[in-house]
């Protein structure tokens, strides 16, 4: 019995010993799950869904236009205007066409198809079916609640809707004149005839292979002196002059007049905390309605006015701009990048 009890301890010492290992060097499980990405912008870009292009119609056209559903497709996604952010072409229809007619809309309509000068407001009709090109902006390209820049295009419904790079487009056309476009193109078949709709020059416009033909060169720097002077050469409206936001600051700096007006969006306004030092807010789609008004009506025809936006291409100041020149104001100018390029310079601001 003296024995048996000092042996009993020893087996029960090495089976304790012989387990503890087995606890530390325990199998991992035959599936290990890896972290992954969550690839938000890669599905946006692939796929964009029908309720996210019905979001994006209402938050520009309210309830005045809805999708097409029953053309195929209704949505194109593409970087139409080459500034490295998704659109997205939808084709619409209206639902309430005085809205669609409204004086101010805050969209750009354009009749890319027509070589005829734009003299009258272009209308939308009953029925008539639209292609609406929404322009990315933020992170959220097309889908960001400041997406709101759009061009509403006539006449430009087709076929064979497809979305061509300009490396296709220019392989596929070898050994024809081509214009310059800026981004994707949007290939189809609009009333027999084969065609690409393009963006260049800050508007969209049309591309047949057969009767193409290449701009002249416009703008006082090259245009002829003679052609210039010519009584009967149709009159063109000024070209859009940028100031960096140095420039800008060295004029403000110098205590030079100055008036600033800021045309974001109302989203992308109500976002921020604060407007260019002595900038004043004004709705594009209100701009030449304020015209008649204070502070604009005090305004000399001379003074020097900078317009300026948040938009990836400067879009709705250029607009600004060009409809203070026609309304004969003569010393306007865009700020180049505008809200974005004027945070980074560091330039002065105040709190709206």
């Amino acid at each position: 019995m003296r024995r048996t009890v000092p042996c009993l301890l020893g087996l029960l010492f090495i089976a304790a010993c012989s387990n503890t290992p087995k606890q530390a060097v325990e199998a991992p499980p035959n599936y290990q799950p890896t972290p992954q990405s969550t690839p938000v912008r890669v599905d946006i870009a692939q796929a964009p869904k029908l309720a996210d292009v019905q979001d994006a119609v209402k938050r520009v056209f309210k309830d005045a236009a809805v999708v097409d559903t029953k053309s195929e497709p209704s949505f194109l996604a593409g970087d139409f205007n080459g500034d490295a952010s998704q659109d997205i072409a939808i084709i619409i229809k209206p639902a309430k066409l005085e809205a669609m007619n409204q004086e101010l809309p805050p969209w750009l309509v354009r009749e890319p198809r027509s070589n005829k000068p734009s003299t009258q407001r272009l209308k939308v009709e009953k029925d008539e079916p639209l292609l609406a090109v929404i322009h990315g902006y933020g992170t959220n390209d097309w889908r960001d609640p400041e997406a709101t820049q759009t061009f509403l295009l006539k006449n430009v419904v087709g076929s064979n809707l497809n979305v061509e790079s300009p490396a296709n487009f220019a392989k596929t056309n070898s050994g024809r004149k081509l214009p310059r476009p800026q981004g994707d193109l949007i290939k189809e078949t609009v009333n027999g005839t084969n065609g690409y709709l393009y963006y260049a020059r800050a508007t969209y416009s049309w591309y047949d292979p057969k009767s193409f033909k290449p701009e002249a060169p416009s703008g006082m720097v090259h245009q002829p002196r003679t052609q210039r002077a010519h009584a009967a050469a149709p009159q063109k409206a000024p070209e859009v002059v940028f100031i960096t936001a140095e420039e800008l600051k060295a004029k403000m700096a110098a205590n030079q007049p100055l008036t600033l007006i800021d045309v974001r969006s109302s989203e992308g306004y109500a976002a921020s905390k604060s407007t260019i030092q002595g900038a004043f807010h004004l709705k594009l789609r209100r701009l030449r309605s304020r015209l008649g008004y204070a502070p604009l009506k005090d305004i000399a025809k001379d003074r020097e006015i900078v317009t300026y936006c948040a938009c990836p291409k400067d879009e709705s100041s250029i607009s600004a701009a060009q409809i203070l020149q026609s309304s004969g104001f003569t010393n306007v100018k865009v700020l180049q990048g505008g809200w974005n390029e004027w945070q980074k310079a560091k330039g002065p601001v105040q709190p709206k």
